[in-house]
């Protein structure tokens, strides 16, 4: 049996697609022309997964200066000055949405699970529904992905109880502080290029100003190994 369909059936109630599955070509792109390997190993010998939460820096020059990941930038983003950092944590459910100005992508080093969704959804209902208006992917380690500007996503769910690992690549100065006399009409912004909805759970990211916008059950999943 496949690592997919172990965790879809460890995980039942919810429908859980491959990225070859017609309806991922919505969201992103796969790439797989690109080596990785020195990306693998930099992350295997200087980079542990946190735990309990989540970690992520949105970039890392060692990581920026790997050919592979130069590549993306000029293949990707048309030689766009990029970041890249890494992102590893231990998540279980779905509590919030984002997107940005321009395409991210991901490079994962772990099997994980991406609940996609698009913005043009959220825009027309002013509010998004996980569990009814997005749909569930499982992405294998080794995977390139670019996710289009319009896409909702969030940080990865883990397959494995050990946890996940990916690198986010994105425009430079994407999710870094906004400066102390930033003031916009918009109330999605949250960090520099980064826009922002939560689930009524995330009384951490509602104390800090992020807007409520996620309605509909918690998707919450029980990982392998468990």
């Amino acid at each position: 049996m496949s690592t997919l369909a172990d965790f879809q059936k460890k995980n039942p109630d919810y429908k859980i697609l491959s990225i070859d599955d017609p309806d991922f070509k919505k969201y992103g792109k796969v790439y797989t022309k690109y080596d990785i390997s020195e990306v693998k190993d930099y992350m295997d010998k200087n980079v542990k997964i946190s735990s309990p939460s989540n970690f992520y820096t949105p970039s890392n020059k060692d990581l920026e200066k790997i050919p592979a990941i130069q590549e993306m930038g000029k293949d990707i983003y048309a030689f766009m000055p990029i970041e890249a950092g890494e992102c590893t944590g231990q998540s279980t459910n779905f509590s919030a949405i984002e997107y940005h100005q321009g395409s991210e992508t991901n490079i994962m080093l772990t099997d994980v699970i991406m609940v996609l969704g698009q913005r043009s959804t959220l825009d027309t209902k002013g509010e998004y529904s996980p569990s009814e208006d997005g749909q569930i992917f499982f992405v294998p380690a080794g995977t390139v992905v670019e996710f289009y500007s319009t896409t909702l996503h969030y940080a990865p769910i883990k397959v494995h109880d050990s946890g996940f690992s990916i690198i986010v690549i994105l425009i430079k100065g994407s999710n870094e502080e906004l400066p102390a006399d930033f003031k916009s009409d918009n109330k999605r912004i949250v960090k520099q290029n980064k826009f922002q909805l939560v689930d009524p759970s995330r009384k951490d990211k509602i104390a800090i100003g992020v807007e409520v916008g996620l309605t509909g059950k918690l998707i919450e999943m029980t990982p392998l190994d468990k």
